[in-house]
């Protein structure tokens, strides 16, 4: 008599070090449609080791990340961050999109997960704070802050501690006022209670709004109150949460200028800026990179390239903005409304060559605001995305 097989009974047949290879080699989307296959592969799905083999293998394939504001929404899309040709022709593929009423600003991509700030409604007039998955589909607003006095602004970073794994938020309110001073911070961590911590912050500060996380560090822009220049890059260490903080003297004052893109130059925290502090384009005679290269005695460098003579022939009518430095040390440039086609460049600094990718899929939002971003990943684990909901 012929045996009638079982899905699960033909599941086990099938080592569980091949089933992992194999799903983490797909798109997080699809992993996410096989938790429903069987119970015994939304159990491998869901296991630790799974979800940190996917990250490391996403970590390997870098992503941009475009998120495009229209009618109050935000859409989420994503490309390869790497092509071997030269000049190709790119499919942005489709993650998904969420109600922003109205947005205000969003953070770079850190593990997977988006972070940015709208009203959503509150007649109070704060920003709340929403974190995002495009590749799983999830989003969560955080829960309120509870506050000691009358809050009259609010902002909060996202960040990522790599070695106890934990994403953390970090969040600075400031009182009615002239300063703009930041007087409580508080931290949360996703995944944890649901609960604010309140922290001590040693030096005032009145925090910009440009930030980046590099292994385990939340660097940001500030200054002493809200009538003086940027003077400060202040450093919260996601793990031990706490603060310190860098001063940037007048030499290195390309560091804050507003037209600044805040940088990971080979796991030091950086900036680059053009050497007019103005938007990129056929004109543009060179890069300034400033790095900081000991926290503790700040202590910076910089280093100046100058542009090729291609760069008038590839970029004469167009306009772009600094997006990123790659791993590669390619700078990543595109535009912020971008028109029809739509291009991002590459500029290698070591080979000083560059190259076009044309991204096609995202027509229908020509003529509106995208912000692009530089290595993005997928990441599955979801569990940071549903203690709030």
């Amino acid at each position: 008599m012929m045996k009638t097989w079982r899905r699960s009974e033909y599941s086990d047949l099938i080592p569980i070090d091949l089933i992992f290879e194999i799903l983490s080699s797909l798109p997080a989307k699809s992993v996410a449609r096989f938790r429903s296959v069987s119970k015994l592969w939304g159990s491998i799905i869901s296991r630790i080791d799974f979800t940190e083999l996917f990250l490391t293998k996403s970590s390997g394939r870098p992503q941009l990340l475009f998120t495009c504001v229209k009618s109050n929404e935000l859409f989420f899309f994503s490309t390869p961050q790497t092509c071997e040709n030269w000049f190709p022709v790119v499919a942005a593929e489709y993650h998904m999109k969420l109600r922003c009423d109205p947005f205000r600003n969003i953070l770079n991509p850190i593990s997977g997960l988006v972070c940015f700030h709208d009203k959503r409604g509150d007649k109070s007039g704060l920003l709340e704070t929403v974190i995002c998955n495009p590749s799983t589909g999830q989003s969560f607003t955080l829960p309120k802050m509870k506050t000691r006095g009358r809050v009259a602004l609010m902002s909060s970073f996202l960040g990522y501690d790599p070695v106890e794994k934990h994403f953390k938020v970090l969040a600075m309110t400031f009182p009615s006022g002239d300063d703009g001073i930041s007087e409580e911070h508080q931290v949360l961590t996703l995944g944890g209670t649901g609960s604010w911590g309140m922290i001590q912050c040693c030096i005032p500060h009145c925090p910009g709004f440009k930030v980046i996380c590099i292994n385990g560090v939340l660097y940001y822009l500030a200054k002493v109150n809200m009538s003086s220049s940027i003077s400060m890059i202040v450093c919260f260490d996601v793990r031990s949460e706490k603060f310190s903080f860098v001063k940037v003297t007048e030499d290195f004052s390309a560091v804050v200028h507003h037209t600044s893109t805040l940088i990971n130059y080979n796991g030091k925290f950086g900036s680059i800026t053009t050497s007019d502090y103005c938007c990129v384009d056929g004109t543009t005679g060179a890069f300034i990179f400033c790095v900081l290269e000991d926290p503790l005695k700040h202590e910076w460098s910089k280093h100046i390239y100058i542009l090729s003579p291609l760069w008038w022939h590839v970029f004469r009518g167009n306009t772009v903005h600094i997006v990123g430095l790659t791993r590669t040390n390619e700078v990543v440039l595109s535009k912020k409304i971008p028109n029809e086609p739509f291009y991002v460049f590459y500029y290698n600094l070591e080979k000083k060559t560059i190259r076009r990718v044309q991204i096609q899929g995202m027509g229908a939002l020509k003529g509106n605001n995208v912000y692009t971003f530089i290595d993005h990943v997928e990441d599955l684990r979801v569990k940071h995305l549903t203690t709030f909901m």
